[in-house]
């Protein structure tokens, strides 16, 4: 079967989402023009869904509202930092400067309360925008933010304008190839096996990162042969679909080995040894949650990139006395390198005690009574514990100046908590910083000669050289809806040149 859209966009997370709606803006007044939205699982939302930390944006009505002195400068300067010299700064100042907007458009468009800041691990200021609790419940961020995005979509969906169409189970086996080299349409299959082409004038690729291969071979076996069969966050649809279908008609990669270890991944007390972890939100770190050993020591700044506290965790917590575990666990059961992550109750309270006690229902959170319940819970010496707690407020009450391991924000004091939350933490994959080379019109570029694919654009996970060396935390769900939308903005431009 043969049907036609002009615009055609392959993923359905954030950036698939935010490119279809952005290409529905653009085209409100254009005369028979439509969008197609191909999503091969069953559902929208993708790893999308799971983000729990944050969107980062600067000069937002938010910050403006707190009080936060923050700039794009400022913002571009932390990104290409954590990228470590790899980021593209053309790419980079897009997603800085166009951050202001993109939060903007959450909260405006679609009614998301993005009011609770943080500072998170890399970042020079609270620019890291997530929901506040309600009656106690938690709003996941992404969830949220998805959530929204799919209803307006549902909405155009049904309204019988014919503008708009979104299939589910359907997954895009290859690109069609026109004449001249550019991009004609896509064939896909469906669940029941049928096998379809619709053709189009532009194809938007969303299809995310390649994290979720695990040990299965693919991109991850190829590239970071080392990760292969490490814990990870991603879903198991995370596999590099794009990659293959862009690589086909000649697009460039780039950065392919770089595959972000995200350092917290909880380890469940009733399955330590799953291979799919639940993040522990870089918030819990941000709002004053910090890292211990086994013996009950502190090792790393708990508010450093993502990649350092990760290589800080593989070398101080790897040991049969230093690898942190649940009671319940013997040595030899589960991660070979694990933390404990503690928060006390001021920090706990700032992260949400609604979203601490989802974590507890899944057994993944635990609460302690004070120092000495703590230290009999995480099998410590209760002297070295304090003695470690102690160390910390005493550093948190020197004004401006740097800890032991460099830390120099300390959200809150953590010796003389009447609770303390905890749980086992694990470096897991989460992130792809390769992909397809593209530039800021979101343009995907050809191998042979750097110069755009003709009618293929992409955006989010799939696309490479924008994160460097390692991705600043809070950046991902903000590098889906800029480019999400940019895609959507030049797919529509495209169409009206024709």
């Amino acid at each position: 079967m043969t049907t036609r859209a002009n615009i055609v966009v392959i993923g359905g997370g954030l950036a698939g989402m935010s490119a279809a709606l952005e290409a529905l803006h653009q085209t409100r007044n254009a005369v028979g023009v439509s969008v197609a939205l191909l999503e091969k699982e069953a559902r929208t939302g993708g790893n999308s869904a799971k983000a729990s930390s944050g969107i980062n944006g600067v000069l937002t009505r938010t910050q403006k509202a707190q009080g936060v002195a923050d700039s794009v400068k400022a913002f571009a300067r932390d990104t290409e930092r954590s990228g470590h010299g790899r980021s593209n700064e053309t790419l980079v100042h897009k997603l800085t400067e166009d951050s202001t907007a993109a939060v903007t458009w959450l909260q405006k468009e679609f009614g998301l309360d993005l009011d609770v800041l943080a500072q998170l691990g890399g970042h020079s200021a609270p620019r890291t925008h997530r929901r506040p609790e309600v009656g106690g419940k938690p709003q996941p961020v992404g969830w949220s933010i998805v959530s929204a995005l799919a209803e307006r979509l549902g909405a155009f969906a049904r309204d019988g304008s014919g503008r708009f169409r979104l299939e589910t189970g359907a997954r895009v086996t290859q690109l069609l190839k026109a004449s001249d080299g550019g991009v004609a349409g896509a064939e896909y299959e469906t669940a029941n096996g049928a096998r379809h082409r619709v053709q189009a004038d532009v194809v938007v690729l969303a299809t995310g990162g390649f994290a979720g291969e695990g040990a299965r071979p693919g991109f991850l076996r190829q590239f970071a042969p080392q990760l292969a069969g490490l814990a990870s966050t991603n879903g198991a649809f995370a596999t590099g679909d794009g990659l293959r279908l862009a690589s086909a008609l000649g697009a460039a990669l780039v950065d392919m080995d770089q595959v972000q270890v995200h350092p917290t991944g909880f380890v469940a007390a009733a399955d330590p040894a799953n291979p799919t972890k639940f993040l522990a939100a870089e918030a819990l770190r941000g709002e004053g949650g910090i890292l211990l050993d086994a013996q009950g020591a502190r090792f790393v700044d708990e508010l450093d990139t993502r990649d350092r506290v990760t290589a800080a965790i593989f070398h101080h917590c790897a040991t049969p006395d230093t690898c942190a575990r649940h009671n319940s666990t013997t040595s030899g059961q589960g991660p070979s390198a694990a933390a404990f992550l503690v928060l006390p109750q001021t920090a706990a309270d700032r992260f949400g005690l609604g979203s601490l006690g989802f974590y507890a229902k899944m057994g993944l959170v635990s609460r302690a009574d004070g120092v000495d319940d703590l230290a009999a819970a995480l099998r410590v010496d209760a002297k070295v514990l304090r003695k470690t707690l102690d160390a910390y407020d005493t550093a948190r009450s020197t004004s401006g100046q740097s800890d032991a391991y460099g830390k120099s924000v300390f959200p809150e004091a953590v010796a003389a908590a009447e609770a303390y939350f905890w749980g086992v933490v694990t470096p897991v994959t989460h992130y792809c910083m390769g992909g397809l080379r593209f530039d800021v019109r979101t343009r995907v570029l050809r191998a042979a000669d750097g110069a755009p694919i003709r009618g293929l654009l992409a955006a989010g996970e799939v696309t490479g050289g924008l994160h460097g060396a390692n991705r600043l935390a809070g950046n991902s769900l903000l590098e889906c809806v800029v480019y999400g939308r940019e895609a959507g903005r030049q797919a529509s431009m495209e169409v009206e040149a024709l």
